[in-house]
């Protein structure tokens, strides 16, 4: 196996850069022990073809300067795209573009027609080998056939692989397609591939939670684009995706997309937005470039109101529907605090921008690169007790958590869920704990996740948190991932002590920052810093 996307010195625990130990958080209460909850018994690349330039006619809006054109990518680890790159980082994470070890780069050019709605156009995809063996065939995910049934779905109109036309095979009910490699890609060696493509949103709830859905005059496009899979000692990492859950476990990858809709629609996407251009027809040309992502995507509607703050040199911007307002500020004043509170306790947030932004999932929110989604529904239920019966609050900072624990350090969300789900929980009573002290942390982590474990605990329904997400039944994925999970990390912080555990989280981060984490490599770095033998508790909270 090749490295997984980074070359990382392990910093000294205490000097981890960009993360404050916990007793020195300078808003944070006097350091409490946590409380007590005693565990039940047993249990080189070529360059990509550049974008076309808008036309004569195109005009720019808010701004005298146009797009820069898009550089050709180069063969440094950064890329010639780098200055364009590092529009969308913080000036403190511009040098990460340098730890990158050749990661794909997607550059798509795509149209919205409202129609279908359906989105069409072209896509152009750099990918380089960076494992230590021939790649015979390369994959592409293709999510939206995850909702034919539902109206959705990707047609492929063209493929080119170097320039050459080719055949793709499809797999899996046509959410996979295998492009054969001839000759084989040697390692170190890099393909660009060529998509031609129509992708239609499937109109009301859609699936996967509505992530990829038009509904109500919100077009929510999780997963939109023909996405290359993780290449592991497993090898491609195809399979069915299940019907809750996740569905996305990825490499960091760089984007460059522009996107033309009608001109009255506000679009909001992972990455920076460049200077948006409109059109005589009556479109608008939307162009967003990306730091290092896990994912891309994009929200749109001609109904979106806004508000911003401004944290530590980022823009954190709440994106709400009409009748919203008071709700859009909760959120996103949930959203500048609990970004304000992880990074300083786990490390560095990399972005310039931070976004926030209404939509009809069904479920509470979803977490992409930069970008969050918060139900529309939970904008209404915003006046509840600190720590207990708001659960916007908590969905909110739950979801702002996921930029360090799925976005900057990546896992296997399909067969390892509870990894970054249960980190991410146990995280979200640390934002509670921080803002408010620790006797609401603590009504915070019993409603979160104790009673939820106890109820399906006391009805025969307790298992190991160990597992893909397809080996759970739909009713106990939430108590078993999300409620026993964070115990784990709650028994991990007893077991250590606070300030322990809180270098362990910082020295995790920043071993597997842009990387890929597994069970075994989080059990390496806590038990490395804390100088224990973990394994008795894994047992006990993970795997019976």
């Amino acid at each position: 196996m090749g490295t997984r996307g980074l070359a990382l010195v392990v910093i000294m625990v205490g000097l981890v850069s960009g993360c404050t130990p916990l007793a020195q958080l300078a808003t944070a209460p006097a350091a409490t022990p946590a409380p007590t909850m005693t565990p039940a018994p047993n249990t080189h690349p070529p360059t990509l073809t550049p974008l076309p330039t808008p036309t004569s006619a195109s005009r720019p809006l808010a701004s005298p300067q146009a797009p820069p054109a898009s550089p050709p990518v180069g063969g440094t680890q950064g890329g010639d795209d780098q200055p364009l790159q590092e529009m969308a980082l913080i000036p403190a994470a511009h040098a990460d573009l340098d730890l990158l070890d050749y990661p794909t780069r997607y550059r798509l050019d795509l149209t919205l027609d409202m129609d279908g709605p359906r989105l069409s156009g072209h896509a152009d995809v750099l990918y380089t080998n960076n494992e230590d063996i021939a790649l015979h065939e390369l994959y592409f995910r293709l999510f939206p056939n995850m909702d034919d049934e539902q109206g959705g779905g990707t047609v492929i109109e063209q493929i080119t692989v170097e320039g050459e036309p080719v055949e793709p095979q499809f797999e899996l009910d046509r959410t996979a397609m295998r492009l054969p490699l001839e000759p084989p890609l040697a390692p170190g060696a890099s393909v660009e591939v060529g998509l031609d493509l129509q992708v239609t949103v499937p109109l009301g709830a859609g699936g996967n939670y509505g992530a990829f859905a038009a509904q109500q005059g919100v077009l929510a496009l999780a997963h939109f684009y023909p996405f290359v899979p993780v290449y592991d000692d497993e090898g491609w990492n195809v399979e069915l995706s299940p019907t809750i859950g996740d569905v996305i476990y990825a490499d960091m990858s760089l984007y460059d997309v522009t996107l033309t809709v009608p001109e009255e629609m506000t679009v909001v996407a992972t990455g920076k937005p460049l200077p948006l251009v409109a059109h005589d027809d009556g479109t608008a040309t939307w162009r967003f470039v990306s730091g290092p992502a896990r994912d891309f995507n994009i929200v749109l509607s001609h109904e979106y109101e806004v508000t911003r703050r401004e944290v530590d040199g980022i823009t954190v911007s709440s994106y709400y529907l009409p009748g919203d307002a008071e709700g859009g500020e909760v959120v996103l004043d949930v959203a500048a605090e609990a970004l304000r509170i992880f990074g300083r306790r786990f490390g560095l947030y990399p972005y310039t921008e931070l976004d926030v932004v209404a939509t009809y999932t069904s479920a509470g929110g979803i977490e992409y690169p930069g970008l969050i989604v918060i139900a529309e529904r939970l904008y209404k239920d915003t006046k509840g007790t600190k720590g207990c019966s708001d659960r916007t609050e908590w969905v909110v900072a739950h979801e702002v958590a996921h930029q360090w624990w799925y976005n900057l350090v990546g896992n296997d969300q399909v067969d390892e869920p509870w990894l970054d789900e249960a980190l991410t929980q146990y995280s979200t009573s640390l934002y509670y704990e921080d803002r408010y002290g620790e006797t609401v942390a603590q009504r915070a982590r019993r409603a979160g996740f104790w009673d939820r474990w106890e109820q399906a605990r006391k009805e025969g329904r307790d298992r190991a948190v160990a597992g893909p997400v397809a080996s759970f039944d739909v009713e106990d994925y939430g108590p078993i991932v999300y409620g026993k999970g964070p115990l784990f990390f709650h028994h991990l912080r007893q077991q250590v002590g606070d300030l322990v555990f809180d270098d362990i989280l910082c020295a995790y981060f920043q071993e597997h920052r842009y990387g890929i984490a597994t069970a075994e490599s989080f059990l390496a770095v806590a038990e490395k810093v804390s100088g224990r033998d973990l394994d008795a508790l894994y047992q006990q909270w993970i795997l019976e």
